[in-house]
């Protein structure tokens, strides 16, 4: 299942995003925070359905809606924070 129109807040390639740590190659752990006040209290509204062909849950729609933060209790944009 492939939906090239969907909008997964979480996945969005912003500047933000977490970056690759260069010693192991791999992407460092990292966390979503909201944009404005840094909290990782946050929530997305979405669907998910199962898929038969790759046996895991697939995000199928966010209304289009970007992630709340429940200490602004307003919509933010997300930002990425490295994990130690």
């Amino acid at each position: 299942m492939q939906r090239t129109s969907l909008i997964n807040p979480f996945s969005l390639i912003t500047a933000t995003s977490p970056m690759l740590d260069k010693r192991t190659g791999r992407v460092a752990r990292s966390t979503p925070v909201c944009a404005n006040c840094s909290s990782d209290d946050i929530l997305c509204h979405a669907t998910i359905q199962w898929s038969n062909e790759s046996q895991e849950w697939q995000l199928t729609s966010t209304f289009g809606q970007p992630a709340h933060c429940n200490n602004c209790n307003r919509s933010h944009d997300i930002a990425w924070l490295t994990l130690n």
